[in-house]
């Protein structure tokens, strides 16, 4: 495959992993209300907690995968190394392991990250 190919693939990869994340996000604030409706507080706040946390990464997410779209073999450089971070930071330290649909979007960033440096490695630079 083409390193525009491997390009186009990692930006699909990226915005489907970019709004699986806010779909998380959305989830866990609904979630949040459901939990205060049942006068678990405590839960609420972390519920609305991880929402914001998945609406955030989602968004850096889907701006590093048009970054690496846009541009030449640096910008996909730079952005394959931010989503490759981004998704091993998801899992390790931000919990995204406890949830399905956050699992499953680090896994597609992942693999966005990782197509971003092939391209840049089949371009030659």
């Amino acid at each position: 495959m083409s390193s525009v190919g491997n390009r186009g693939l990692a930006f699909l990869l990226g915005l489907l992993g970019a709004l699986l994340l806010i779909i998380a996000g959305v989830v866990d604030f609904v979630g949040g209300f459901v939990f205060l409706a049942f006068g678990a507080g405590g839960h609420a706040l972390g519920a609305w907690a991880r929402s914001v946390i998945d609406v955030v990464v989602g968004i850096l997410v889907g701006l590093f995968a048009a970054v690496g779209h846009s541009g030449g073999s640096d910008r996909s450089l730079g952005a394959g190394v931010v989503l490759v971070v981004l998704a091993v930071v998801g899992w390790f330290a931000l919990g995204f392991g406890g949830e399905l649909i956050a699992l499953i979007a680090a896994l597609f960033v992942l693999l966005s990250g990782i197509l971003y440096l092939v391209a840049v490695g089949a371009s030659g630079s």
